[in-house]
């Protein structure tokens, strides 16, 4: 896994460090380089590290110098990485025609070679001090034109530096914090306070280090740092812009109905395949529908990917209503405006069968209104024992409820029906999951006239069932359909985060307009470093012990959310382990 361009004997490596002093210049040295490729990929992204001759006994892994830095960050879920580190190295700005050392020109060949790191971690400034002669105003110079070549949508981490003159520690160090209240994707490491509060020894030279153990400290306090700092997402621009709204409608819910079954008919989607689905007549004959609640489910699919529902009038756009892994059944509920046909389509990106149930209609007048809930845990057998079938009592005066079903440590793989009790249990799924899988799945579930609503369970699992709302006749929240959007995604910047969440860590988004006191849409849990879950709440609010979406380790799972929104149309979103956030809206509440 890696690449060894050259590699020095541990004697010679720490002579060739100790040599580097004020009274012998560091342009005049032969230089000893090590460059190394991990090319794994990680979930938190890809990292490039670059750095002078202290650099280079950080990414040493033999003579006791490992596990180096580059070892340290791909255990802490970084990759693909590609470091180099050599004696005499600058950022590149006064060193043009040496290109052997210009850290500008390198990190330019290896972006056009198509690497695309998330994250830049560098350690120079030593050489570029003296090239500068202890001019700020010269290194404030170089150290924006590295960052003009990474550019502005990768972070950086940048140590400050030791140096036998305090006046060009002082300098370089200086110019960095300048630059970093200039460039917001620049973040600094204070090596030398760290040095002296970590009791880190360092050689007479006051550059580099004297041991291997030494290096080996400082490489895990680096790779701890980046992580915790840079394995975080970060606010890097404005919230996205929200769609057009429509007519706001009331809720009329039917039981739960299976209307599309391509296994039965022979269609299976191919990958990119279009699936048009005519809801006419599951239109009662009272109502006025222009817009649906359903659960879509991947049968069978023969890679990763996922499903999309829209209006089969409009464009396909940028989003999912669930995703999944190859060969293993996904469902996912959302809600979706009906084209003027009374149609939507379904657009799955790898060939599989898809299945379509009916929960409910949104309708002009003659439905129900919404009333949010603080999340609210009504069962979990882990508790209080397994069963088949569950009989749970809805809030007083409900006559359908928005819940989340979570269902946890099946040794088989199975579904859960969510229905009206006293109805006849229908052949539809509400939740999906594989064997030690723990998945959760939303519904919007018919109550019966003596207050409760049923579940199913195919396979003997544990299922908690968290209550996020109620719909009832007379006053509440009357909805409003839109098409799906796509109002954050910490992998590209979309809607102001960039970067994993970091575990604990809760980010605010602009999910609806400041009229809305609450939305439904989509939300995705991408990639965890460790099994985790997401839990969308209001702002302020405790996550308590509710999740809106969980996922294993390197998983790409989605649930849909119903949840009141902070003034302003905030939602915030609380991350149990580091992880990428995408949620889609696909409508809003108003009263």
């Amino acid at each position: 896994s890696s690449r060894v361009l050259a590699l020095f004997v541990v004697a010679a490596a720490v002579w060739s460090m100790a040599t580097i002093t004020t009274a012998v210049p560091v342009h005049a040295l032969e230089p000893t380089v090590v460059e190394i490729v991990k090319p794994n990929a990680g979930p938190r992204g890809g990292v490039a590290l670059i750095g002078d001759s202290v650099m280079v006994g950080s990414t040493l892994e033999s003579g006791g110098y490992g596990p180096s830095l580059e070892q340290q960050l791909a255990d802490r879920g970084w990759g693909p990485i590609h470091a180099k580190a050599g004696v005499g190295f600058q950022t590149g700005r006064l060193n043009q025609k040496d290109l052997s050392r210009n850290f500008g020109y390198w990190l330019t060949q290896e972006l056009l070679g198509g690497f695309d790191p998330a994250v830049v971690v560098v350690n120079l400034g030593a050489n570029d001090i003296l090239s500068c002669n202890g001019s700020q105003a010269c290194a404030v110079a170089n150290i924006r034109y590295l960052l003009d070549v990474i550019g502005p949508k990768r972070q950086v981490w940048w140590s400050m530096i030791t140096m036998p003159k305090q006046s060009d520690q002082d300098a370089w160090n200086a110019a960095l914090r300048t630059v970093a209240t200039q460039r917001s994707n620049l973040v600094l490491w204070d090596w030398p306070s760290v040095q002296v509060s970590s009791g880190i020894a360092i050689s007479s030279d006051r550059i580099h280090l004297p041991t291997a153990s030494a290096y080996r400290a400082r490489s895990v306090l680096m790779a701890n740092d980046v992580t915790a700092r840079l394995g975080r997402a970060r606010q890097v621009g404005a919230a996205a812009t929200l769609p057009a709204g429509s007519s706001s409608l009331e809720y009329l819910p039917l039981t739960p109905r299976r209307v599309v079954d391509t296994r039965d008919s022979g269609a299976r989607l191919p990958a990119g395949g279009v699936l048009t689905v005519d809801l006419a007549a599951q239109i009662p004959a009272v109502a006025t529908a222009t817009a649906v609640a359903v659960n879509v489910t991947a049968a069978g699919p023969a890679d990763a990917g996922y499903l999309t529902v829209w209006p089969c009038d409009r464009a396909r756009p940028v989003a999912w209503a669930v995703t999944y892994s190859a060969a293993q059944p996904r469902g996912g509920f959302t809600t979706s405006l009906l084209s003027a046909s009374h149609t939507v389509c379904v657009f799955s990106s790898a060939a599989s069968d898809v299945i379509v149930d009916v929960q409910g209609m949104f309708t002009t007048t003659g439905g129900q209104r919404f009333a949010t809930s603080a999340p609210q845990r009504l069962i979990d057998t882990r508790v209080s024992g397994r069963r088949q079938e569950l009989v749970l009592r809805a809030p007083a005066g409900a006559q359908a409820v928005a819940v989340t079903l979570t269902a946890t440590g099946s040794a088989t793989a199975g579904f859960v029906s969510a229905y009206p009790c006293g109805a006849a249990q229908p052949n539809v799924s509400s939740v999906n999951w594989s064997a030690g899988e723990t998945v959760a799945g939303a519904a919007f579930v018919p109550v019966s006239a003596d207050g409760t609503f049923c579940l199913f369970s195919s396979a003997s699992t544990d299922v908690i069932v968290d209550l996020t709302g109620t719909f009832t006749q007379g006053s509440g929240l009357r909805f409003v359909p839109v098409i799906p959007t796509r109002m954050v995604d910490t992998r590209s910047g979309t809607g102001g985060w960039l970067g994993m969440q970091g575990a604990g860590q809760t980010i605010d988004i602009v999910a609806a307009p400041a009229s809305a006191a609450a939305v439904t849409g989509t939300i995705a849990l991408v990639e965890p470093v460790t099994a985790s879950y997401l839990t969308g709440t209001v702002c302020g609010a405790p996550a308590g012990q509710t999740s809106s979406v969980n996922a294993a380790a390197r998983m790409v799972m989605t649930n849909a959310l119903t949840v009141a929104l902070s003034a302003g149309g905030t939602l915030c979103i609380n991350a149990m382990a580091n992880a990428h956030t995408v949620f889609d809206t696909t409508g809003w509440w108003v009263a």
